[in-house]
Parts: structure tokens; sequence; C-alpha cells
């Protein structure tokens, strides 16, 4: 119990401390009681696997518009080695803003700003189970 206490006081923190950055934001809610060494590689999924598998955690990251969901799907796959996922079941939430006509004062015409795709991503952290 103490060690799933510290576990996750580090999780909070870890998560704290990302919410200040620009970047991706991370959150993590642990399901499992069990603390697993971490993993060097994890196995991304798009579909709930075949093989039977126990979920160990579900990691929601989300982006500033523009932000490549390459990394934002990087840092579910990061969290999910932390807890000793072998696999990451990948969710895409992420939705687009409208194009925006913006006026340019130096020129004094107008701009077509693109449209752009705000990333967010959840992922279900999942460990293999033996048969």
């Amino acid at each position: 119990m103490k060690n799933y206490l510290i576990l996750t006081t580090i999780l909070i923190a870890v998560t704290s401390i990302s919410g200040c950055s620009e970047g991706s934001q991370v959150t993590v809610k642990p399901i499992s009681k069990i603390n697993y060494a971490p993993t060097s590689l994890v196995q991304t999924l798009t579909t709930t696997p075949s093989r039977p598998y126990i979920v160990i955690a579900h990691i929601h990251s989300s982006a500033p518009a523009g932000t490549p969901a390459a990394q934002v799907i990087a840092g579910i796959e990061k969290q999910a080695e932390k807890l000793g996922a072998n696999a990451v079941i990948i969710n895409n939430h992420s939705h687009k803003l409208p194009s925006k006509l913006i006026f340019n004062p130096s020129g004094g015409n107008y701009q077509n700003e693109p449209s752009q795709t705000v990333p967010d991503y959840s992922g279900i952290a999942i460990r293999w189970v033996s048969n």
C-alpha cells in the first residue's frame, strides 16, 4: 500500500510539472494496484487485441494546435513504459479548429489562416497475461 501511495504521489507531481510546459500535457490514472518494473518497449495498438491482457492505467495526452500527433502519442508511450506496460491501446479524440480570416494591419489586407488540428489522445496501458 505504501508503494502505491508513493507511486501515486510521483505521478501527480510529474503530471503537475508537465502541465506547466508549453508542450503536451499527460495525465495518468492508475488502475492496477500492482507496481510493475518499467519496460523499454511498448507496443502501440489502435484496436483491442485478441490476446489476453490486464489494464494497468488510463493515460490521456493533449497539446496545443499544430503539435505533431506523434509527439503526443510518444508522451503516452513514455508514461506506459514507466508503468511497466507491454502495450498501449491508442484512441484519437483530436479535433480541427476552423480556418480564420485575419486582418494584417501592416499590409492593410486580410489573410486566411488555415485550420489546425488540436491533438487529443487517450491510451489504455496494458500488460499481457500468460496463458
